[in-house]
């Protein structure tokens, strides 16, 4: 019987095309689940429209890139590899242009592979890098494009082309340009918050000191334009080396191992290739000017004397004749004319480039410019500097000199009531370590920060109204859980919230040296109240510190996603032994009653457990990124955000879109950025313009957000409101109550502080020679030498009656330790953002922190005093060293804080002042003013009057010899 002939099996291609499928509708899925999340996420602010707004552009930008580039660059490789074929058993051309023998034939298939390879991993890189970070501002161009590609990966993908390009050419090559210009489009498209801002652009008002183009062509349209021409030069690159590799390497090159030319009808293929990149390289080289205004090679920052004079033309020539050589590749024109007038000039040009930019320059500016380096930079240094004032707002800076007195009297002290009475003793590290032993209460509680405000309390009259306090949110850190204790259902659905708050005066301790508290405790236990001492009635603390329920569903610390409300009661805080449940009562999140929500949000989270849960409601919805910067940046991106928000609760009924019973919000500073402002001198993270444009607030209950525009004038901000109006309000629009906590934000004042050490001097003499650079000075904070930090005081600046809420900055010389002025910004309108340059006389020695912290450290007394505390098992914290203006002259005051090497609970025990004559250590800081300025006691009575009374317990000293 004869045996039945098997049919072909199919299974294999079958099962490949179902796989493949799966696969795309798994990948589909997934894509859908996470824009339909991001799309619902928007949409509870009713922002959808400025997603759509992004998501077009974007979509738009690869499409265009992708499309336009596939219908080039494809067509031209099938071009040449009809070419190929058609040549491949014809004679040899005449007149062949790039003959070539072994060993150059060698030499240019492994120079056209790395091509293609470099070309491929520089694309991806940049892509990767938008993709992680498109808003950094830093374009990856030029040179230092050697430097940023991986070795290995180059290395790994020319390794990997070579033998799929001998055994299938044409289907390689399309891959590898298929996949270069997904990444070109990829590129282009996350490089929107470049090439947006450049379309958009508003003007500056004002033209660069070089060409007369308003600032904005360098500031927002020289990146967008660095990026497209990277991008086109890469894949123009890409596409050339893989013609030439379809051309030179065809089988019979490669079995001869000689090539023998190029024929008229290739060169004419390639020729428009090549005029393209001419044209390409011209553009890039045309950008020359604004380049060097950014990154010249002056003595300051920008283009100096040798930029404009000997790399500026060469590079401009270089432009120019690849213009004209584009043009001869174009037009046809006999070869010799091409060679002579265009070709060899071209090469000429190309050596002298980089023979310049390694050679000519430095020998330049050591032998010409050197010499009378002065008189030859001086008007660059003059635009420097100006320009960088400018970048940072410190072309406003009002400048004050002051002859301080050597010493303090009783008038002086009369005459500053407002600062006296709202000194700084308490630092944020001390209090947030006491608050964790006092206030924390649970494990699962945490304080990340304390942060400075002042609020209306009135109590004494010489503060005006304020009172400065530091206030702390009492967040929840779910991962502190017991480990049996942190479920799922735990951390998602039951500890969804932190609870309440504390606020103290930073002036005001008890008489065991620890913190008091307008706000404290929990639940029914919590305590709003008043301080007699500082003359404050437990009704107007009430009335200034409204507390209601306060839920924070939002954070300034890192949180999960969180569902609610649930079938399951959400734990609100502890009541003694017994826990207190809640419901989330807010309106914001995305829904979860749909099972496509839950569906969506399953694979968004990678979380199936939401698909199968019987806890949820109709009401359920689902919290996404609860960390207010979290939250802020997915809205608007395109803004830096400062790193720590701060809690305000304050009464904001009737206010549009606020709640009248919810009094908890965190406030937010956003800042623009650039690093192209020509002239300007980058700051050590590369910034060339910071300025802070917009307030944000974030209702810590719900998490509604608002974006208020500080700076109007700001012109990144005018642009960026050019694409996105309604994200943004105007200030006056803020409630009153939130607008009277804004503050000038701690990281613009410290990069603006940081440019003032240099650039304070507006002399150019002054500023070339150096001799008047400034430092940040040293302090002793706790047990470390560390430079000093900011400090938010309220004081009464110098000509000044009333008290205002400043951040101060003291600065010392260069490697020296004496004061030379104090940086201060004010925050209380109508001065709020004005900088104070206080400014004395260097002929006088003011003492520096530095050297008022050695000082103490030298005083018999108080160092006996800080060793005795040190040697009983406890350990000795000092606080921030407090330079201010008392009258017509300086106190220096620093708090003395002890902790149990037991137990972290810092006591405020002692403060120390100083005028810089005399140093004196009391209890409190009232009584230590007085011994300060009363009249300097004698003989025995000094010594008996300068010990400072010991605490209840501690033994008494041994007699100093």
């Amino acid at each position: 019987m004869p045996v039945p002939t098997p049919l072909p099996s199919r299974v294999g291609p079958r099962l490949a095309v179902g796989l493949a499928i799966a696969f795309g509708l798994l990948l589909a899925l997934w894509a859908g689940a996470r824009l339909a999340i991001e799309w619902l996420w928007f949409a509870q602010f009713d922002f959808q429209g400025i997603l759509v707004r992004r998501w077009m552009l974007q979509v738009s930008a690869f499409a265009a890139v992708f499309g336009l580039g596939s219908a080039l660059q494809l067509a031209q490789l099938q071009r040449c590899w009809r070419l190929r074929e058609q040549g491949a058993e014809a004679p040899r051309p005449s007149e062949p242009l790039l003959r070539l023998g072994n060993g150059a034939l060698v030499a240019v298939l492994i120079g056209l592979v790395l091509l293609l390879a470099g070309g491929l991993s520089y694309l991806m890189v940049q892509a990767r890098g938008l993709i992680a970070n498109p808003f950094n501002g830093d374009v990856i161009t030029g040179f230092s494009v050697l430097r940023d590609l991986p070795p290995l990966l180059v290395a790994g993908l020319a390794g990997g082309l070579l033998l799929p390009l001998l055994l299938w050419p044409l289907t390689t090559l399309r891959i590898t340009l298929a996949a270069a210009l997904a990444g070109s489009a990829t590129a282009v498209a996350r490089g929107w918050s470049l090439w947006l801002p450049a379309l958009l652009a508003t003007p500056f008002g004002e033209g660069d000191p070089l060409t007369g183009f308003d600032l904005s062509f360098t500031v927002l349209r020289l990146p967008a334009l660095r990026l497209l021409l990277s991008v086109l030069l890469a894949q123009g690159l890409v596409g050339l080396a893989a013609c030439l590799l379809l051309t030179v390497g065809r089988g019979r090159s490669l079995s001869d191992l000689r090539f023998d030319g190029l024929s008229k009808a290739q060169q004419r293929v390639l020729q428009p290739q090549v005029a393209a990149l001419a044209v390409l390289m011209a553009l890039s080289n045309a950008l020359a000017p604004f380049d060097l205004m950014v990154q010249g090679s002056g003595v300051a920052s920008g283009a100096g004397y040798v930029d404009l004079h000997v790399r500026l033309p060469l590079r401009l020539l270089f432009a120019v004749l690849l213009l004209l050589t584009a043009c001869a590749l174009l037009v046809p024109l006999p070869r010799g004319w091409v060679r002579r007038g265009a070709l060899l000039p071209l090469a000429g040009t190309a050596v002298l480039v980089p023979i310049s930019e390694w050679v000519i320059t430095p020998l330049a500016q050591r032998f010409w410019v050197q010499p009378r380096e002065l008189a030859v930079e001086a008007p660059y240094l003059e635009r420097s500097i100006r320009a960088t004032r400018r970048a940072f707002g410190l072309e406003h800076v009002r400048s004050l000199r002051l002859e301080p007195n050597q010493g303090l009297t009783q008038a002086d002290l009369a005459s500053a009531p407002g600062t006296l009475d709202n000194i700084r003793l308490w630092d944020s590290q001390p209090l947030l370590a006491a608050n964790r032993q006092l206030q924390q209460l649970r494990l699962y509680y945490n304080f990340p920060s304390a942060d400075v405000d002042r609020y209306p309390l009135q109590g004494n009259a010489a503060r005006n109204g304020s009172q400065q306090v530091l206030i702390s949110a009492r967040e929840l850190d779910s991962s502190a859980l017991p480990p049996g204790s942190r479920t799922w259902l735990n951390r998602h659905l039951v500890f969804t919230n932190g609870h309440g708050f504390t606020v103290s005066p930073v002036n005001a301790f008890g008489a065991d040296g620890l913190p008091l508290f307008f706000v404290k405790d929990l639940g029914s236990s919590g305590r709003v109240q008043g301080i007699p001492e500082l003359g404050i009635t437990d009704k107007e603390a009430q009335a200034a510190l409204p507390v209601g329920s306060p839920s924070l569903y939002f954070a300034s610390g890192p949180s999960p996603y969180a569902i609610a409300p649930t079938k399951v009661k959400e734990f609100s805080y502890p009541e003694g032994e017994l826990n207190v449940y809640t419901h989330y009562t807010g309106t914001r999140g995305i829904s979860l009653a749909s099972p496509l929500n839950r569906l969506g949000a399953a694979i968004y989270l990678r979380e199936p457990r939401l698909l199968f849960t019987g806890s949820f409601t109709d009401r359920s919805l689902l919290l996404l990124r609860r960390q207010v910067n979290q939250r802020l940046t997915a809205l608007a991106p395109f803004l830096r955000f400062e790193s720590q928000p701060y809690l305000v609760t304050a009464r904001v009924a009737g206010s549009e879109g606020y709640r009248p019973d919810q009094y908890q919000y965190w406030l937010l500073d956003g800042f623009t950025t650039s690093r192209s402002y020509p002239y300007s001198d980058p700051n050590p993270q590369g910034l060339r313009y910071f300025r802070n444009p917009v307030k944000a607030v974030v209702d810590a209950h719900d998490g509604r957000l608002w974006l208020y525009v500080n700076d109007a004038r700001d012109p990144v901000l005018r642009t960026w409101v050019r694409a996105f109006p309604e994200l943004f309000r105007p200030l006056s629009a803020m409630p009153p109550a939130l607008l009277a906590h804004i503050r000038v934000p701690k990281s613009q004042f410290d990069i603006q502080s940081e440019r003032l050490l240099r650039y304070h001097v507006t002399d150019v003499r002054t500023f070339y020679n150096g001799d008047d650079v400034w430092s940040v000075p040293t302090e002793i904070y706790g047990e470390s030498n560390m430079p000093v930090s900011p400090y938010h005081l309220t004081l009464q600046l110098p000509g000044q009656q009333r008290s205002e809420f400043v951040l101060l900055l003291p600065f010392t010389p260069l490697r020296r330790s004496n004061l030379v002025g104090w940086l201060a910004a004010r925050n209380d309108p109508p001065h709020y953002g004005e900088l104070m340059l206080v400014r004395f006389p260097q002929q006088r020695l003011l003492l520096g922190p530095q050297q008022v912290t050695a000082l103490i450290d030298q005083d018999p007394t108080i160092s006996f005093q800080f060793g005795l505390w040190n040697r009983l098992g406890s350990r000795l914290f000092r606080g921030n060293l407090l330079v201010l203006p008392v009258g017509k002259g300086l106190l220096y005051v620093e708090p003395i804080y002890l902790q149990s090497k037991s137990n972290d609970l810092p006591t405020l025990v002692r403060v120390v002042v100083s005028d810089g004559r005399r140093f004196v250590m009391e209890r409190s800081l009232r009584r230590a003013l007085e011994r300060l300025v009363d009249a300097a006691p004698t003989g025995k009575e000094e010594a008996a009057s300068s010990k400072p009374p010991l605490p209840d317990g501690t033994p008494l000293p041994l007699p100093l010899p």
